[in-house]
């Protein structure tokens, strides 16, 4: 009987350790999961303290401090001037653990220069005079509200109050608006983060835009922090995957009477578009299975020359639109068009920057777009910004650091060693590199055989004219295509027969897809595909097949040029 008793209480206690256990974890695993997401380290970098010194007083309101775009700071940042009051000594041990601070004013910036930087004050908080020397600290103490518009941003308040401590939170505020009005201007507060349908606005009292960030910009996808290496080989021996390992006859879905000078493509309710601009016009065409279909068009400007353009879609939701640059008098242009039921229609014009976009959040969608402006020693200027569609108006956002030599055509980004950072790949002159930050991560030769070239005068107003040319490349391909869960490199390699070189021979430039991969902490490079006698002018991969873009000069037909879209499934005949 007693040990009857005792098997029942077992089972029991059993059931009550199981019941506790299970309510244990449902109450657990919902904080867990809703936390699961990070916020883009980028908010956080343009967000953080930065520390400086006042250098001079240029009137009584403006100030000059030592800091510049290279320091990582915006037009609109808010600086604190510091006063340090006292040390804070630890009674048991004595030693120094700190110092006590009062904030003397608050300065905004105004406008920025090469090594220093123009600020105006907003308000002073204690009296006192601005003296040189005095520390500045970008929005340390700054009294901060956030302002939750849509009823589910206390994750996102949250993240924010743990990694900007430095910031003087105010409690959560959740104010569901009534209307689509303005907030209005608020003197108390220094800095307004507005979380709404749109995004998150970050913006001064005095109703001044600083920051604007999409929702699809806010977290990024976590991944497990690997070391990273910066060996760099390259092993044509690498055996790869066997996809890669036999070339198959490729098919042929239509031709384009022109010759394509640049090309793009895009992913539109599960069906793939390419836009193509030729020296008449831009279009936009239909890839099927076994053909191609022109579903728009509009003409090119006159005396307009296309020279790049790019898919830009702002965020999922949106109509695609095309970003086209082009070489007008001397100098660039860009356009936006929008795509939109079968037509193309302008929606910005008059744009002075090299124009670009970029998938940043590995949803598929391009929604970055940066540009670079022209520099007519370099053609791109060694600054790239970032650029938003907001009030019915293209913004500079804000500086996206890049190398000095990168450029916005012939590039993507993409995390190619699996750290959850970005790298930054492009071509130029010939040469592909990948560079994490500012750190040399690869490089490999890829053949100076541009897809077009554009050659200007340095200076078009100077008596003696010096002419340079400037090669424009195709974009590579990021793409995990052998199913590893580490997406592969695929690039556009070119080279022109040796004789044809020193002038024996008229044999058109050979050009073939090599495949750089990351593995075991090196990099590898091997050609993936045969080899074209022909110009490969763009590339993409839809289903596991690539669709490329072969540019074919006629030489029966007087030199008639035109461009054959072809699909080359990857797998084994």
């Amino acid at each position: 009987m007693r040990l009857l008793i005792n098997s029942k209480l077992s089972y029991i206690q059993a059931c009550a350790v199981l019941f506790f256990g299970c309510l244990f974890i449902l109450l657990i695993c919902p904080l867990s999961f809703s936390f699961a997401r990070t916020i883009n380290p980028l908010i956080i970098q343009d967000l953080s303290s930065i520390t400086g010194y006042i250098v001079k007083a240029q009137s009584l309101d403006t100030y000059i401090i030592d800091l510049d775009a290279q320091d990582g700071i915006m037009t609109g940042d808010l600086f604190s001037v510091i006063t340090e009051k006292e040390s804070l000594t630890h009674p048991i041990t004595e030693n120094i653990i700190g110092k006590l601070d009062d904030v003397k004013a608050i300065l905004r910036v105004t406008q920025i220069k090469k090594g220093y930087t123009f600020s105006t004050v907003v308000k002073m908080i204690t009296a006192g005079v601005i003296h040189p020397g005095d520390t500045v600290k970008r929005y340390n103490q700054i009294q901060t509200k956030f302002i939750d518009q849509t009823g589910n941003g206390k994750q996102l308040y949250t993240l924010l109050l743990k990694q900007l401590p430095h910031f003087a939170w105010q409690p959560y505020l959740k104010i569901i608006p009534t209307d689509n009005s303005i907030p209005k201007k608020n003197n108390i507060t220094q800095l307004n983060l507005f979380f709404h349908q749109k995004g998150l606005e970050i913006k001064d009292s005095d109703n001044r835009l600083i920051h604007y960030y999409p929702h699809t910009e806010l977290y990024i996808r976590q991944s497990p922090m690997e070391g990273s290496s910066n060996l760099i080989y390259s092993d044509p021996s690498f055996e790869m995957s066997d996809a890669f390992q036999s070339y198959p006859s490729f098919q042929a879905l239509g031709d384009i009477d022109e010759f394509v000078q640049t090309a793009d493509f895009i992913v539109n309710e599960d069906q793939l578009f390419m836009a193509a601009a030729d020296h008449k016009r831009i279009s936009i065409f239909h890839i099927a299975n076994h053909y191609i279909t022109k579903v728009a068009e509009t003409p090119v400007p006159m005396q307009h020359h296309p020279v790049y353009l790019n898919w830009w879609r702002p965020n999922t939701i949106s109509k695609p639109h095309l970003t086209v640059t082009f070489w007008n008098n001397q100098d660039i242009e860009s356009k936006i068009y929008v795509f939109h039921e079968k037509s193309l229609s302008t929606l910005a014009y008059g744009i002075n920057y090299h124009l670009a976009s970029y998938d940043t959040n590995y949803d598929g969608n391009p929604e970055t777009l940066l540009g670079q402006s022209m520099d007519r020693e370099t053609f791109w200027n060694n600054r790239t910004y970032r650029l938003l569609y907001f009030n019915r108006a293209l913004r500079l956002s804000r500086r996206f650091r890049t190398p000095g030599s990168f450029t916005v055509y012939g590039s993507i980004l993409g995390d190619m060693t699996g750290d959850g950072y970005l790298e930054t790949i492009w071509v130029r002159n010939g040469i592909l590199r990948i560079y994490q930050g500012k750190s040399f991560l690869y490089k490999t030769y890829v053949g100076d055989f541009p897809t077009q070239r554009v050659s200007y005068d340095i200076d078009p107003v100077a008596k003696k004219t010096l002419f340079r040319d400037v090669s424009i490349y195709p974009k590579p391909v990021f793409y995990d295509l052998n199913n590893d869960h580490h997406p592969e490199l695929f690039v556009i390699h070119s080279e022109r027969p040796f004789l044809s070189q020193i002038g024996f021979s008229s044999q058109a430039v050979r050009t073939w897809i090599k495949c750089i991969r990351y593995h075991n902490k090196m990099f590898y490079s091997q050609r993936v595909s045969r080899v074209f006698d022909s110009n490969i002018q763009a590339a993409t991969i839809y289903n596991n097949d690539f669709i490329i873009l072969l540019g074919i000069t006629d030489r029966d037909a007087d030199n008639q040029n035109h461009t054959s879209v072809i699909r080359w499934p990857v797998n084994k005949e």
